[in-house]
């Protein structure tokens, strides 16, 4: 079978790429989806791979400001079922890892369904490691709100960051204290301020309007970070709530006014990504309606050689 592995080129190669990756993914992306995501990249590239004229596969990998800091690309492959097992998926990654290598990356981490074991074992072979997973949850906006019974917690006060730019070192901070509580993000050392202040950029997509602080006291006790996911839909980036201000119902308040705010700003959807060990964000968030995705298995590891290379010492 003649195979031909090129990079795409325009916005319908991008179209090809996503119509071969939305044959196997449950949340189905768009290009407009794809450009929200794209916005915190400086770099990216996408595969397409075409055989008996047709597509058969493709692949992407991107990062930012944080992953060319921890020397860490995410990287995707899929290739249609009845054409695996004939080397497709592993070209496709050896060229985005040639990619990564050139550009100084050190690892590559990547998320696999987790019935799709032909591919988790393929990646074990590749040097990977299990290293937990999660789903992707959504909150569908559409129709009348629902009142969730939530009132206002006594001395909380919720602000938009865009109202309180003051505060953005609190934010910082309060990252500091509650990210190694994220098993896929705790191997990291917390990214410097200015990698994590670039992510946090309007034009990377990062939303201040709609991201909450939750403040006390004039202190930072919880903070909501909202991007722009496209097709008028937002994605959490991360809920963080300050140890000594837990069990009060802070975060279900901040979802709850995140719910409210992304309705009157026309939005029509609110998408996350909850860690596949974090129970406690993942029910509160059902119980608001979020509907999760069936799970993935995080995979991470040293940049593999290509194949029939063997690793350095």
């Amino acid at each position: 079978m003649d195979v031909t592995i090129r990079a795409a080129a325009s916005d319908a190669d991008l179209e090809r790429v996503l119509a071969v990756r939305n044959t196997m993914e449950a949340d189905k992306l768009s290009l407009a989806g794809l450009r929200a995501e794209r916005a915190g990249s400086d770099a990216e590239l996408d595969l397409l791979a075409e055989a008996d004229g047709r597509d058969v596969g493709a692949g992407s990998v991107a990062w930012g400001a944080i992953g060319a800091e921890q020397g860490n690309a995410y990287i995707f492959a899929w290739v249609l079922p009845e054409y695996r097992h004939q080397g497709i998926g592993g070209t496709i990654i050896d060229r985005l890892i040639a990619f990564c290598r050139d550009r100084g990356m050190r690892q590559m981490s990547t998320l696999v369904y987790d019935h799709e074991v032909d591919a988790i074992a393929f990646l074990e072979r590749r040097g990977l490691q299990r290293d937990g997973g999660g789903q992707l949850g959504k909150l569908d906006l559409a129709g009348s709100p629902t009142d969730r019974g939530v009132g206002p917690i006594a001395g909380v006060e919720l602000v938009s960051a865009a109202g309180r730019t003051d505060l953005e070192r609190q934010h910082y901070e309060l990252h500091k204290v509650t990210r190694h509580e994220v098993p896929t993000l705790a191997h990291d050392p917390m990214p410097s301020f200015e990698a994590w202040r670039d992510v946090g950029a309007a034009d990377k997509g990062y939303l201040a309007d709609l991201s909450i602080y939750a403040i006390e006291d004039d202190r930072l006790v919880g903070a909501l970070d909202i991007f722009d996911a496209g097709d008028g839909a937002v994605f959490i980036g991360l809920i963080a709530v300050h140890p000594d201000a837990r069990r009060r119902g802070i975060a279900r308040l901040m979802k709850v006014e995140l719910e409210r705010r992304a309705r009157a700003a026309g939005r029509t959807r609110i998408e996350t990504f909850n860690d596949g060990t974090n129970d406690r964000i993942r029910g509160l968030n059902q119980s608001l309606g979020y509907v999760y995705n069936p799970p993935y298995v995080s995979l991470r590891g040293p940049l593999p050689a290509p194949r029939g290379v063997a690793a350095e010492p």
